[in-house]
């Protein structure tokens, strides 16, 4: 069995694409998939499979929600692997009066064809690290104040994005056994 973690874009936040995640557990192990588990309200879910083809992963998992709940929700797939690489990639770690909680990780579904220069577009004390796929965050005043938003990211890279802070993707290496 191969183990997996979904990250789902955009669901229970502000009110909107609300899903219960007992519901979610539910639906995916009768879309097929094994030991479902999720973390927090966001969206992570870890789950085992037979199959080992991410983009058919994809589709099993966004067809049954969109089957069920009639919204589309990006969705991508990390491997333990991809966890840890990000986990051991992270360049905001070497420094030492960081605050773990000011930091925070973009996931993008694809590395983006071109980067444009962001700085230009970005006044601020906000800090970034593009790594292909990845975006590494350190925010001084936090997510809610930062407009280093998922759809900053969106709208300059052309590629889907979904953040985790932290603490939260330290999680997710954990339950999927990285």
């Amino acid at each position: 069995m191969n183990v997996y973690m979904a990250l789902l874009r955009g669901i229970n936040v502000s009110g909107q694409k609300l899903i219960k995640m007992n519901d979610l557990v539910r639906l995916l192990e009768q879309a097929g998939l094994k030991q479902v588990c999720h973390y927090i309200q966001s969206g992570n879910i870890a789950f085992q499979t037979e199959e080992q083809q991410i983009p058919v992963l994809i589709d099993q998992i966004q067809s049954a929600i969109k089957g069920e709940y009639g919204f589309d929700v990006p969705t991508q797939i990390l491997t333990a692997e991809k966890l840890n690489v990000v986990i051991n990639g992270n360049p905001f770690l070497s420094r030492p009066d960081v605050d773990l909680s000011k930091i925070y990780v973009v996931f993008l579904d694809q590395v983006p064809v071109s980067v444009p220069e962001v700085e230009e577009k970005f006044q601020g004390r906000d800090e970034f690290v593009i790594q292909g796929d990845v975006i590494y965050l350190h925010l001084h005043e936090g997510a809610g104040k930062s407009k280093l938003s998922n759809n900053f990211w969106e709208s300059r890279l052309k590629v889907n994005a979904t953040s985790r802070n932290w603490r939260t993707t330290l999680k997710l290496v954990e339950m999927i056994g990285g």
